[in-house]
């Protein structure tokens, strides 16, 4: 092959815990929408949030089955932007001190091992849920997700092919139901992907340019969309083009 691919995947796990993360709504799926809400994950003004234990706990957990180095000392931070599911404009997330870093995940893919670095580890609020399905003419918003408690963990950009991302995948889902972390149901959204996707000459170490697919819940569609990323990125190449990222979006496109 003349191009190597270089992947890199970023999971989101809600975490099994009983309510969530800032406040003392239940988690619990399939609700009447906005029935499990309150001020706090509402984002009224005025507002204390008051951090959950036990998902402390669950990310400590899977940072130690991950070989992680767990941190001393983790802060939260604002990420800032505008969504209709996001009432506050910013989710509650980390940034610089993430709760563990520096993991691995073995998987095999054939007869080979590889192992896959973990860049960090950290807990966030996920946001609600637009809602467009037998509405007319409009939208509605179900907050009933939002501060639901999740962990965000981020490989190191060391997979090279769509088959090694799905055993990733599969690993660290064995891993995070085994260890009680999370239930990982892939169907209620518990378990979603993105996927970051360059190319880059083979037996070169300077990565392409990126895209990012966003928010996969299946291992089949993740390696379908990786497959179609890679053959879509190798035809701008191969046409004398280069991709870069238009202001705003995620895709590249030929230049």
């Amino acid at each position: 092959m003349k191009y190597e691919a270089v992947i890199g995947l970023e999971v989101h796990a809600q975490v099994f815990t009983e309510s969530k993360i800032f406040c003392g709504c239940s988690t619990k799926f399939g609700q009447s929408p906005n029935s499990q809400t309150c001020p706090i994950c509402l984002g009224h003004p005025g507002v204390l949030p008051v951090l959950n234990r036990k998902v402390v706990e669950q990310g400590i957990r899977i940072g130690l089955a991950t070989h992680c180095k767990i941190a001393p000392y983790a802060r939260f931070a604002r990420k800032n932007y505008f969504y209709p599911d996001l009432p506050k404009g910013y989710q509650i997330s980390m940034y610089e001190l993430p709760l563990a870093e520096h993991g691995t995940v073995e998987i095999a893919v054939g007869d080979k091992m590889r192992q896959i670095g973990l860049t960090r580890i950290h807990m966030e609020e996920d946001a609600g849920k637009n809602l467009h399905e037998g509405i007319e003419a409009a939208s509605h918003v179900d907050l009933n997700r939002a501060g639901v408690p999740l962990l965000e963990i981020v490989s190191e950009p060391d997979l090279r092919t769509p088959e090694e991302a799905v055993a990733y995948l599969k690993k660290l889902r064995a891993i995070l139901v085994y260890t009680g972390v999370s239930d990982a149901d892939m169907e209620k959204g518990n378990f979603r992907c993105d996927a970051n996707v360059s190319l880059r000459p083979v037996g070169t170490e300077k990565f392409g340019t990126r895209a990012e697919i966003k928010n996969m819940n299946s291992f089949r569609f993740v390696q379908k969309a990786i497959e179609y990323e890679i053959a879509r990125q190798e035809k701008i190449l191969e046409e004398g083009g280069r991709s870069f990222r238009r202001p705003g979006f995620g895709m590249p496109r030929a230049e």
